[in-house]
């Protein structure tokens, strides 16, 4: 939500606004700038912080930027509340006299916080990519679970030093020193019987509708991912339901699914009366040219941006500013038990991929990457927070702030409550979406879009061009991977175009161009 530039000497200078940045001394504070955000500064006689949050309906009193010289009550009211504040945020905290930094998140996880604190500064950033220039050696550990197909959402990054402000943890910084907090892991609640006379899809709906209700919009801001899947859909049917017709985006994919895929979408765009644009995915397909300075790449990566970022490019050029997902969805509904978590550790496709990724490794990188990991950030209450932290850097550079209704918490803890029944076959949200949409556009057993024909037809078309540079290998050189390994999995993706052997190899194409980038 904010970049920060600072020097512990400048924590001794008294903050103050100046051309859209908080200014003390030489360093900068500088909050995304967003009509959905609004920062406050807070100073006493002692200390001071900033937050810079989500704007929430009927709260018009700071909307925008404001500053505030307080006493020490009227301090402690305000740092009060906007801890408790129900949407996402971060909070910066200033004790200049002992030079203390304390950093602080919400729970929603709606854009990265990254930080890197030495003896002489403090960098704060939501782009990964500010850290990129700055030398940092590769967090071998980190890279091996990575490599092995075992990414995770934690505080520890890719580069050593960086690190990942996580939902409602805390990071205390002082000259030399850094301290991170994590907090308490949510406990999922267990499935409870609904009063008699509460249907599960009309309370569904009702929440949903009281999600979207939190933050002050419009239609003509209003710009929704339409993927032709469910959980999409059912944020459409709630945005349409409040606003009336929105904009909808999506990527209209190849092989058997994109039929049935551009059915359905066409069925929910006539039924809302969305204004709905498209991109054909065979015109804009990702790119598999390893050099840095072509692609900038991430650890935690959208794979598919050139077809993404033509419909964001679009939602901009309309004055779009909001992107609404349907991130969550999946989660919502997952079952629970634990034959049904180890049903999808095991499925054969994905211990496939795990075995060719594991031949990649070299023996170092194979130890480490099979060692405990001990540094994940707990479950929270807020589902596909990785996946949010994958896309949300890539929108705010489109000026696009990220909401994903079925990621809110209160939500996700209604339908985690819900007696099996009216989870299992996701039985709740496709009841709402008969219900919004007069027709069962979704039929259980669909054929769902999909991206897994997209890389291997690509990999088999570029497979001399990718091999000619694997001929040089940074992660090779760095001792991860043995490259030898790495043609041979790229000979046996192409050859075979297994999806199998292709999700390793991608996520190996990616790192490799994300370690060039760190040279």
């Amino acid at each position: 939500m904010f970049k920060a530039d600072l020097a512990w000497s400048d924590l001794s200078s008294t903050p103050a606004w100046q051309q859209d940045a908080i200014v003390l001394g030489q360093g900068r504070i500088e909050p995304f700038r967003h009509a959905s955000l609004e920062t406050l500064l807070v100073r006493t006689e002692s200390r001071w912080f900033a937050v810079i949050r989500e704007r929430l309906t009927g709260n018009d009193e700071h909307a925008g930027s404001a500053a505030e010289t307080v006493d020490a009550e009227r301090y402690a009211q305000w740092h009060r509340s906007c801890l408790l504040w129900p949407l996402d945020y971060v909070m910066i905290e200033v004790a200049p006299a002992g030079r203390r930094i304390k950093l602080r998140a919400g729970l929603l996880g709606s854009a990265p916080v990254y930080c890197r604190s030495t003896r002489e500064r403090v960098t704060v950033s939501w782009d990964f990519a500010d850290f990129l220039g700055q030398g940092l050696p590769l967090d071998l550990e980190v890279a091996s679970h990575h490599l092995a197909l075992d990414a995770a959402y934690s505080a520890r990054q890719i580069c050593v030093g960086v690190t990942l402000l996580t939902e409602r943890a805390t990071f205390h910084l002082e000259p030399g020193k850094t301290h991170y907090q994590y907090p308490a892991a949510f406990e999922t609640p267990a499935p409870t019987a609904l009063p008699q006379d509460v249907d599960a899809a009309t309370a569904f709906a009702e929440l949903l509708q009281r999600t979207l209700a939190m933050r002050p919009m419009s239609a003509s801001r209003i710009a929704t991912e339409l993927s032709g899947g469910m959980d999409s859909a059912a944020v459409a049917c709630a945005l349409t339901a409040s606003y009336g017709p929105v904009a909808s985006l999506g990527i209209l994919l190849d092989g058997d699914c994109r039929r049935p895929q551009a059915e359905r979408r066409r069925q929910v765009a006539t039924q809302l009366g969305l204004l709905d644009q498209t991109v054909d995915i065979a015109a804009l397909p990702p790119s598999l040219d390893l050099r840095p300075q072509q692609h900038k790449s991430y650890v935690s990566v959208e794979y598919y941006l050139e077809a993404f970022e033509a419909l964001w490019r679009a939602a901009r050029a309309q004055s779009r500013d909001l992107l609404f997902t349907g991130l969550g969805g999946d989660e919502l509904f997952m079952p629970f038990s634990d034959s049904a978590r180890t049903d999808a550790r095991d499925d054969p496709e994905m211990t496939q991929s795990r075995r060719y990724a594991a031949s990649l490794l070299t023996p170092q990188a194979l130890a480490a990457a099979r060692s405990q990991r001990a540094f994940d950030a707990p479950v929270g209450p807020a589902p596909a927070i990785l996946a949010g932290v994958c896309q949300a850097p890539h929108l705010l550079r489109h000026g696009l702030w990220p909401v994903s209704p079925l990621s809110d918490p209160r939500l996700a803890g209604f339908c985690y409550r819900l007696p099996p029944a009216q989870r299992q076959g996701r039985e709740t949200l496709r009841r709402y979406l008969r219900s919004q949409l007069g027709a069962e556009v979704f039929p259980h057993h669909y054929v769902k879009e999909t991206f897994d024909q997209v890389f291997p037809a690509l990999i088999s078309q570029q497979r001399q061009a990718i091999a000619a540079q694997l001929q040089e290998c940074a992660l090779a050189d760095r001792g991860l991977v043995d490259r030898h390994a790495a043609l041979a999995l790229l000979d046996e993706a192409a050859t075979t175009q297994s999806i199998a052997a292709t999700a390793p190899l991608v996520n190996f194409l990616w790192l490799e161009r994300l370690a060039r980038q760190m040279h």
